[in-house]
């Protein structure tokens, strides 16, 4: 089975996923790690040099070589708008979506660089919440089930992943 961690990003879903898997005694990935490590770059170099669609493409293929592995896997926050990778996701083990408020993402996220839809962006907080508006009905359709995450620990989240696994 793979368990699929959906949301927006800072909304845990790497740091949470890390100490689930840990604790489960199964294996890590995320999407975002395994497009960047294939390429030896950032996200925002990759977003840069091949745009959105690119690395869309990138994300999917990953998805589609990871189905079915034994694992806890952390998406990139735009996985989900693509109906392929919600159809591959859903067919190979739940999808959990990570929820938080738009306050919360901001605190995660701060200022730093390197997240290409928050880079440039005169007001981080009003995009996080633009994105967040726009992604919503994906992240609701595609997901099996969901955890909040404002105001949580790490550990408390990654508990909560943990009691969804069934192998």
């Amino acid at each position: 089975m793979t368990m699929w961690l959906a949301g927006m990003m800072g909304s845990g879903k790497t740091s949470c996923g890390i100490v689930a898997a840990t604790n489960l005694g199964v294996r890590f990935y995320d999407t975002d790690h395994e497009v960047t490590s294939a390429f030896d770059c950032t996200v925002a170099e990759l977003w840069k040099r091949l745009g959105e669609p690119g690395f869309r493409e990138l994300e999917s293929a990953v998805v589609v070589r990871l189905a079915g592995e034994k694992a806890i896997v952390a998406t990139g926050g735009g996985v989900v708008l693509d109906p392929e990778n919600r159809e591959v996701m859903a067919a190979t083990g739940p999808i959990v979506w990570l929820q938080a408020t738009p306050e919360e993402l901001l605190e995660r996220v701060g200022s730093t660089p390197g997240r290409p839809l928050l880079d440039g962006s005169q007001d981080r907080l009003r995009e996080l919440r633009s994105i967040s508006v726009e992604r919503d009905m994906w992240y609701r359709e595609a997901a099996d089930h969901v955890i909040g995450t404002t105001g949580k620990s790490i550990a408390e989240v990654a508990d909560e992943i943990a009691a969804l696994w069934a192998p």
